[in-house]
């Protein structure tokens, strides 16, 4: 026989207030409408809306304010935030720098302005920085920016550097430099390059050629100077930082394929080989394609040895269709014209900036040859140069 489905009570051994409730069921059991009214109360400021007030408060776009807000699901009021841009407003940052930090770094307005973002900026200040220069390390640094070890890292950097800017100009290339651990890598890293015979100077330098490289670990940097030595550049040679961000940049195998290219198309021995790289590492790191090209450009249409060309291996890197191709061209004319000598340095008219070469080659010969200017400027753009051979 079949049960027909029947209500289950819960029956209370007492009175309802002797149960044992939480204090917050007792309230809401108690004084229901009060609870709903307190609940009302409290909408508002759980609806504050992040992204309308990114973008009209910290001049976010619409895909920046959405991205952000994300970070800052928490916030029910704008009172901290509010506070934070007046701050930076004081610091004297711009609309555009404001955005630029926020869209960075959304959390900065949530940052403790007594605790950590005041003491920061005024640290900074101390060192040099002015508020556009702190403004640009907010953006570049995001998170980073407001952590206790900030400052110290900044403070390191600066001697190297020598400036602000320039310490700014390399971060924006690897902002690791404001990131990485300074006990464990970049202490270690700098000092080991100093032990090598690196000045300040050269390892700033060497930090914009190879940007990561003193912030990877202790151990890839000595086997990248290991490397350098193997390449046949002394530790003392100005060339060495070359090598080095070259040997930090590549790995052996494609070092290996690369100087197998310039030795089948050049012919060169073990001995020249080590020569061009010792003049000019970084040839190794031009592509295959690059040095094929210009070394049979070299050889079969200017007509200079490999001998010559490996003692000023530099003119492997320069760019075939836009220095190579036209300088020749304007060469070729000058010597049949009999304006330049027949033996003239080829080095010499290819390695001068373009300001130089223009003042030296092309402007004082623009009457002799008509069209000079013209058909180098076609070549530089990839055109067939207009006749000038009548």
């Amino acid at each position: 026989m079949l049960l027909s489905p029947v209500p289950i009570l819960f029956l209370a051994a007492g009175p309802l207030a002797a149960v044992h409730f939480p204090a917050r069921c007792r309230l809401r059991l108690r004084f229901p409408h009060a609870v709903a009214a307190a609940a009302a109360a409290t909408t508002p400021e759980n609806n504050f809306a992040v992204q309308d007030y990114l973008i009209a408060n910290c001049h976010l776009t619409q895909p920046q304010a959405l991205k952000a807000s994300k970070n800052l699901a928490h916030l029910k009021s704008p009172a901290n935030a509010d506070a934070v841009l007046a701050f930076l407003d004081g610091l004297g940052f711009s609309p555009k720098e404001v955005a630029a930090a926020v869209a960075s770094n959304p959390r900065i307005l949530c940052a403790r302005i007594e605790r950590s973002l005041a003491p920061i900026c005024a640290e900074l200040r101390a060192l040099g920085l002015s508020h556009s220069q702190i403004a640009r390390l907010a953006k570049i640094a995001g998170r980073y920016f407001l952590c206790r070890s900030f400052v110290s890292k900044v403070e390191f950097w600066l001697p190297l550097f020598g400036s602000p800017e320039r310490l700014l100009q390399a971060s924006d290339w690897n902002y690791w430099l404001l990131t990485s651990d300074l006990e464990k890598v970049v202490e270690p890293n700098v000092a080991f390059l100093k032990q090598c015979g690196l000045s300040a100077c050269d390892i700033s330098k060497l930090l914009v050629a190879a940007p990561r490289l003193v912030t990877m670990h202790p151990e890839y940097v000595q086997d990248s100077v290991r490397r350098a030595t193997q390449l046949g550049v002394s530790p003392g040679s100005q060339m060495f930082r070359h090598a080095i961000s070259t040997a930090g940049c590549i790995g052996q195998e494609k070092v290996d394929a690369k100087i197998a290219v310039l030795r089948e198309t050049l012919g060169w021995s073990q001995e020249e080989v080590s020569l061009a790289i010792s003049k000019a590492p970084r040839i190794l790191v031009a592509s295959e394609e690059r040095l094929r090209r210009n070394a049979k450009f070299l050889v079969n249409e200017v007509g200079l040895a490999p001998q010559y060309i490996a003692r000023r291996s530099v003119l492997l890197m320069y760019s075939l269709e836009r220095r190579l191709m036209p300088r020749h061209l304007v060469v070729k004319l000058l010597k049949k014209r009999r304006l330049i000598e027949e033996d003239r340095c080829f080095f010499n008219v290819v390695a001068p900036t373009e300001e130089k070469f223009l003042e030296k080659f092309v402007a004082p010969f623009e009457e002799c040859i008509p069209g000079l200017a013209d058909a180098y400027d076609s070549a530089c753009a990839g055109n067939a140069p207009a006749t000038t051979e009548q």
